[in-house]
């Protein structure tokens, strides 16, 4: 399971106020369309990076790639569409490490890791995820892709849960939990980016792990085997 999905954070790894260059080898070898719209996926993350979503404007999209406006209407349906291409091809997920086996309070703590181990790369690009949540909230039609993207991310995600934790073990139902370990994960990483010696890596660690107190993970443990009680 990981966690990626449309937000302030955990998207956008990519969207830094600083010049934005894939490496030429995202540009794919397949049909002239598909180099199109690698390059002007490519153009726009740069334009993007050094003036945010709101003062991206296709024709600077465009021109950036010697291109028309009409070639990005030929290959996006709008500004839109062309912001979520953006989004898809520089996601970067927080993947925990999960071990099979392993108690819920050890993997909750395993969540916390990865959340601790990103935060640096995740402070570098804040500041472009930002820069879409601004965007989003003002503009309903990116706010209402995000709300329907993130619900799908959600569902999958709640379904890659259970390979590792029972149903019984969580707190709460498992769609349900998921959207709780996303607003987290955002809210302690931003918390963290303004008051770094407030929330240290052991405050997140903390918080992660109190969703699995470790005699409720006890109790489970010999509601199971009644005989090592």
């Amino acid at each position: 399971m990981c966690i990626k999905c449309t937000s302030v954070l955990s998207v956008l790894p990519l969207m830094a106020r600083t010049r934005i260059e894939a490496p030429a080898e995202h540009i794919p070898e397949g049909s002239k369309r598909a180099r199109t719209r690698a390059l002007l996926v490519r153009a726009a993350g740069e334009v993007i990076g050094e003036k945010g979503f709101h003062e991206t404007t296709l024709e600077e999209v465009a021109s950036r790639v010697g291109m028309s406006r009409g070639a990005i209407y030929g290959n996006f349906k709008n500004r839109e569409d062309l912001f979520m291409a953006v989004i898809k091809e520089r996601w970067e997920p927080i993947v925990p490490a999960f071990k099979p086996g392993a108690t819920f309070r050890e993997q909750m703590r395993a969540i916390g890791e990865a959340v601790v181990a990103a935060a640096p790369a995740r402070q570098r690009r804040a500041v472009g995820a930002l820069s879409f949540q601004l965007y989003a909230l003002t503009h309903p039609a990116m706010r209402a892709r995000v709300g329907k993207q993130n619900a799908e991310i959600y569902r999958r995600m709640a379904s890659g849960l259970s390979h590792f934790v029972s149903a019984e073990d969580l707190p709460l139902p498992a769609d349900r939990f998921i959207r709780i370990l996303h607003a987290l994960t955002d809210g302690l990483l931003f918390t963290r980016f303004l008051t770094p010696d407030l929330i240290t890596d052991e405050v997140i660690l903390s918080a992660f792990e109190m969703l699995a107190p470790e005699q409720a993970d006890r109790s489970r443990r010999r509601s199971r085997h009644p005989s090592r009680a």
